[in-house]
């Protein structure tokens, strides 16, 4: 017992330890933007500031629903919102480690806090990305229209290769996990082929489903930011540069090495309109990468608060 408790007194300073080098990496970043105020000194920009950041703090604060929804599915347990969002919040700062990987392994914490499986967590977390990529890709075809054939042209190449080695990579883990773990992984397969019975459906679609509503609702707020940036553009240019703006994060997420999508959005902005609106287009794009940091931040203060707040409740 004593030796349980001394490896959690461990587990949550290592935490703390990974939150503080975390927000060191954020500080790094904003400094390697090589801010120049006058450059975001403009009212449209100044607006196009505010408008992101208040949307993507409130995009992740909520954006805790669909990983949530699938884990409740998986494991068969109804975990509370209010233990799952300090959790997610707090592991989204981990995408500034190195690596890239560190805000998804950073969820497992919720298997712990709610003792339930952390393969559920894991299978979760998978199922999340899966569904945040495959709607961006939606939603960023949508808005290029035409302009996509010209983009698969440039990058499908990299992204096949990219797919074709992930799907690779699964079926060699899964073969491996299966052949070690048999009666486990049979057992798992069993218990999951019951978040699709009619009865856990309906959660199991809202998961699904709600990185379309997400996704929709970035495309509007990047189409607005785009249009105070940028205001000589005409409407078809407005939707297929937020178009190659989402496009490009697929990209920047498939990349390695270049986590965030970093240099990729310009450059796919770009090959989108051409050098016409070129200085905007770096200028929107830095706008809305020091707002994506902000709102980070305090979505993390925020879950911080938050989950501190329930304790008190619970312990009171």
């Amino acid at each position: 017992m004593k030796d349980k408790i001394n490896l959690k007194k461990l587990l949550k300073l290592a935490g703390h330890l990974v939150v503080i080098l975390a927000l060191a990496f954020v500080v790094k970043k904003i400094i390697d933007m090589d801010i120049k105020l006058r450059d975001l000194s403009a009212p449209r920009v100044i607006g196009a500031f505010a408008l992101s950041f208040v949307i993507q703090t409130a995009q992740i604060i909520i954006a805790c629903f669909p990983w949530l929804m699938f884990t409740r599915s998986l494991s068969g347990r109804k975990i509370p919102y209010s233990a799952a969002m300090p959790v997610y919040t707090q592991s989204n700062i981990y995408k500034y480690l190195p690596g890239n990987v560190f805000q998804y392994v950073g969820r497992n914490k919720l298997a712990a806090d709610m003792d339930i499986s952390h393969v559920d967590v894991a299978c979760a977390t998978i199922l999340d990305v899966f569904f945040c990529v495959f709607w961006t890709g939606v939603v960023s075809v949508i808005l290029l229209g035409g302009k996509i054939a010209e983009l698969l042209e440039k990058y499908g190449k990299n992204l096949l290769i990219v797919g074709a080695a992930g799907i690779l990579l699964l079926i060699v883990v899964f073969v491996a996990v299966r052949l070690k773990f048999r009666d486990k992984v049979r057992s798992y397969l069993s218990r999951y082929s019951k978040a699709f019975e009619k009865s856990n459906r309906p959660q199991l679609l809202s998961g699904i489903f709600y990185y379309f509503v997400h996704n929709c609702v970035s495309a509007a707020m990047y189409l607005g930011c785009v249009a105070l940036i940028v205001p000589e553009a005409g409407t078809r240019e407005l939707f297929a540069l937020t178009g190659a703006f989402l496009f490009a994060w697929i990209i920047g997420f498939v990349t390695p090495g270049a986590p965030g999508g970093i240099g990729i959005r310009e450059g796919v902005m770009l090959f989108v309109c051409g050098d016409q609106y070129a200085d905007r287009i770096v200028l929107f794009v830095l706008v809305m990468r020091i707002a994506s940091v902000f709102a980070d931040v305090t979505a993390f203060i925020i879950g911080k608060i938050y989950g501190k707040a329930r304790k008190d409740v619970r312990c009171g």
